[in-house]
């Protein structure tokens, strides 16, 4: 996969930095591996999730990807580690 999208960073530090935040934070989760990186769920959020691998956007630099949350509109949004906390917090 990493081949694929000419990407070669290596996401297990970015995983436990979020988990760290989330737990941190209080936010319940559940983080799976998927393709050469890792996918997290919320309870509080069924239809939605938030992803990086080597083909979600703006993963090269260590950015995360949500998808069917309330705040996507639809799409998808790329978001910092903290703005995945804010957002998350929030609630949109």
């Amino acid at each position: 996969m990493k081949e694929l999208f000419n990407i070669t960073r290596n996401f297990a530090n970015d995983r436990r930095r979020l988990n760290h935040k989330l737990k941190q934070a209080g936010i319940s989760f559940e983080w799976h591996k998927l393709y050469d990186g890792y996918q997290w769920t919320f309870p509080a959020y069924p239809a939605g999730d938030i992803a990086l691998h080597g083909g979600t956007h703006g993963a090269g630099l260590g950015f995360f990807e949500s998808y069917g949350c309330p705040w996507d509109n639809g799409d998808v949004s790329v978001l910092s580690r903290t703005e995945v906390i804010e957002r998350l917090n929030k609630g949109e």
